[in-house]
C-alpha cells in the first residue's frame, strides 16, 4: 500500500505541475482560478496520501483545513467574477 502511495505522489506531482502551467499562462481570472483550486485540491490529495505513508493523523487534519479555505476561496473568486462580469 506505501508503494501506491508513492506512485500516487509521484502522479499528483506531475498534476501540479500542469496545474501551475495552467495558472502562470495567460488567461482569463476565471481559468486561473480554476487551476488554483485545482492545485488546492492536488496538494490535498497529497496530504492524504502522505498521512498514508507515515500514519501522522496531523496531515489529515491540514489536509481537512486545506479543503474549506479551497471551497472558501472558490466561492469568493465565483462571487467577485459575477459582480465585475469578467
Amino acid at each position: 500500500m506505501i508503494a501506491g502511495s508513492w506512485i500516487a505522489i509521484v502522479l499528483l506531482v506531475l498534476a501540479a505541475a500542469i496545474g501551475t502551467w495552467r495558472a502562470v499562462r495567460r488567461s482569463s481570472l476565471g481559468d486561473r482560478a480554476v487551476a488554483l483550486d485545482t492545485i488546492a485540491s492536488i496538494i490535498q490529495c497529497g496530504l492524504f496520501a502522505g498521512a498514508v505513508i507515515t500514519g501522522d493523523g496531523i496531515l489529515i487534519d491540514l489536509a481537512l483545513v486545506l479543503g474549506l479555505l479551497g471551497f472558501l476561496t472558490s466561492v469568493t473568486v465565483a462571487r467577485f467574477l459575477e459582480r465585475t462580469g469578467t
